[in-house]
C-alpha cells in the first residue's frame, strides 16, 4: 500500500522544524563566536595582544561593545522575567559597564555625541532597572526595563540608527544557559 509518497502537510512541517532548528544552531555558534572575539580584546589596555605583522593591536569597534549590549539586554529581560535577581544585578552592571566604554573610547561617533547621548538618555533608565532588581519588584522590573528599552531605541533613532530597533526577546536564544534562579 505504500506508494514512497510522503504526505505535503508533513513535508511542511519538517521543513519549518529543520528552519528553526538551523536558526538556533546558527545562533548558538554565533553568539559563542561574538563573545570569545569581546572576551579576546576585553583585557586590559597594555596588555593587548598584537598579532605580528600589524600595524596596532585589535580593540573593539562601536559595533562589537553594541551587539555585546544587546546580548546583555537579552539576558537581562530572561533573568528578570523568571526572578533571578542575581542573573539579572549581573547583566545590568555588564550592560551598563559595556556603555561605559562606549562613552570612553567612542565619545564622538560619525559626527555624533555618542557619549553624551549615552549620559543623557540611557543611564537614568539603567539606574531605575537596577533600584527594580534591587527592590526585587518584578512589576517594577517589567516597567524599568521596558522604558530602558525604549531609552536604547530613542537613542538610536537620535543617532540616526532608527532602523536598529531592540525589544523583549521572545524567547531565549541560550539554549546553553539556564535562567531560572538557583534553588537552595
Amino acid at each position: 500500500m505504500c506508494s514512497g509518497v510522503v504526505p505535503l502537510h508533513w513535508d511542511l512541517s519538517f521543513a519549518r522544524q529543520a528552519k528553526h532548528h538551523m536558526k538556533t544552531i546558527i545562533i548558538a555558534i554565533t553568539i559563542p563566536i561574538a563573545f570569545a572575539l569581546w572576551t579576546s580584546t576585553a583585557s586590559a589596555e597594555s596588555s593587548v595582544p598584537t598579532v605580528i605583522g600589524a600595524k596596532e593591536p585589535y580593540s573593539s569597534g562601536i559595533a562589537e561593545i553594541m551587539i555585546m549590549t544587546q546580548i546583555r539586554h537579552a539576558k537581562l529581560w530572561l533573568a528578570g522575567d523568571v526572578r533571578n535577581w542575581d542573573l539579572a544585578d549581573y547583566q545590568i552592571d555588564e550592560l551598563k559597564e559595556g556603555l561605559e566604554d562606549v562613552v570612553k573610547h567612542f565619545p564622538q561617533y560619525k559626527d555624533m555625541p555618542v557619549g553624551q547621548m549615552i549620559e543623557t538618555i540611557i543611564i537614568t533608565p539603567i539606574a531605575e532597572v537596577e533600584k527594580a532588581i534591587k527592590s526585587r519588584d518584578r512589576a517594577k522590573f517589567v516597567s524599568t526595563f521596558d522604558k530602558l528599552t525604549d531609552a536604547c531605541n530613542a537613542c538610536h533613532r537620535a543617532a540616526n540608527r532608527a532602523f536598529i530597533v531592540v525589544q523583549r526577546p521572545a524567547a531565549s536564544l541560550f539554549p546553553n544557559q539556564s535562567f531560572a534562579p538557583k534553588r537552595n
